[in-house]
């Protein structure tokens, strides 16, 4: 399963040629295994200026599997933004150390051009696709 992330998404929609939107069209088109958190669909549709593109994109987001992470790993994410910060790593906020633990969890990767979550994976088994 790979977990797709909003920066991934935002580029996407835009049109913007990386890496990472390149593995997204791939995924797509292959039937791969996407999913999302409800704060990156949340993080994706709030960028959108038209009610054309919002419309889009609500329909691919909310056709993809959700996943809900538990209170548990709410509370992992707060460790591993402490583990993090004791390591003189700066990530800068909650929500990435929630959807980075979240796939942790879920032993899922993670698609995303953010670089903290590259930060994240060098001080933990984090997998980016």
């Amino acid at each position: 399963m790979i977990v797709v992330d909003s920066n991934a998404w935002a580029d996407f929609f835009n049109g913007v040629p990386t890496p990472e939107v390149e593995r997204l069209d791939s995924a797509l088109e292959g039937e791969e295994d996407l999913a999302v958190l409800p704060i990156i669909v949340t993080e994706v549709l709030q960028g959108f200026r038209t009610d054309t593109g919002f419309r889009r994109a609500r329909r691919l987001l909310c056709s993809l599997p959700v996943i809900h992470p538990t209170l548990d790993a709410h509370v992992q994410a707060a460790s591993l933004y402490r583990l993090l910060r004791g390591k003189g790593v700066t990530v800068r906020g909650a929500v990435d150390c929630l959807i980075a633990q979240t796939c942790l969890d879920l032993g899922a990767s993670l698609l995303s051009p953010d670089a903290d979550f590259a930060r994240i994976a060098r001080h933990t088994p984090l997998r980016l696709a």
